[in-house]
């Protein structure tokens, strides 16, 4: 015969499973764990967004950022010299404009290479998701962000490496990065977080 009693210790699941064979009874202390799950609504909105770009995007400029910008340039430039220097196919009027319009880009990707930060919130801005509410869900699974445009699911035994920062996470996965704001989180949250670091 063996009977199951549940009681809490420090808000802690205890089942004493009590067994009474017919030679000896003995008595077994085991830990109920329950699953961890927390789950939190959010708004897709500037805030978030800015704070998503200033913990995960580095600011700093680097001459590798301008190769796109330099490419449209000696694009556009060796059209509009190609149409000038004779009567060859290339001489078409149509053809002049399309290199004014590479050189039209190069400014545009030079202006975006400038304005990185105020260009990358604008597009986030601009895209359907914006302004919409996400619920965010941490289980012992993984990570849920659930929205009408946007579902993701990271599963922890995919995570590569998580790193803390003052405002979030920023969770490594085999060939991407994603952001989790400590904004709207509890401590057990956090310290759930911790605990996957």
């Amino acid at each position: 015969m063996m009977r199951a009693i549940a009681f809490f210790i420090d808000r802690q699941p205890i089942e004493i499973i009590l067994a009474i064979t017919q030679s000896t009874p003995y008595l077994e202390l085991t830990t109920m764990t329950k699953p961890f799950s927390f789950s939190h609504e959010f708004t897709l909105d500037k805030s978030y967004f800015a704070e998503t770009y200033d913990a995960s995007i580095d600011p700093k400029i680097k001459g590798k950022d301008f190769i796109k910008t330099a490419t449209f340039a000696v694009i556009g430039l060796g059209i509009l010299l190609s149409t000038n220097l004779g009567n060859n196919e290339l001489a078409h009027k149509n053809t002049y404009y399309l290199g004014y319009f590479f050189i039209g880009l190069s400014v545009v990707e030079a202006l975006s290479i400038k304005f990185k930060r105020t260009w990358w919130l604008w597009r986030q801005m601009m895209s359907k998701a914006a302004n919409n509410n996400a619920s965010l869900t941490l289980s012992d699974e993984g990570i849920l962000i659930e929205s009408v445009y946007v579902n993701q699911t990271t599963k922890w035994t995919d995570v590569y490496r998580i790193s803390e920062m003052n405002t979030g996470f920023m969770i490594t996965l085999a060939n991407a990065k994603s952001y989790l704001s400590k904004r709207g989180l509890s401590e057990e949250a956090i310290a759930f977080v911790r605990t996957k670091i």
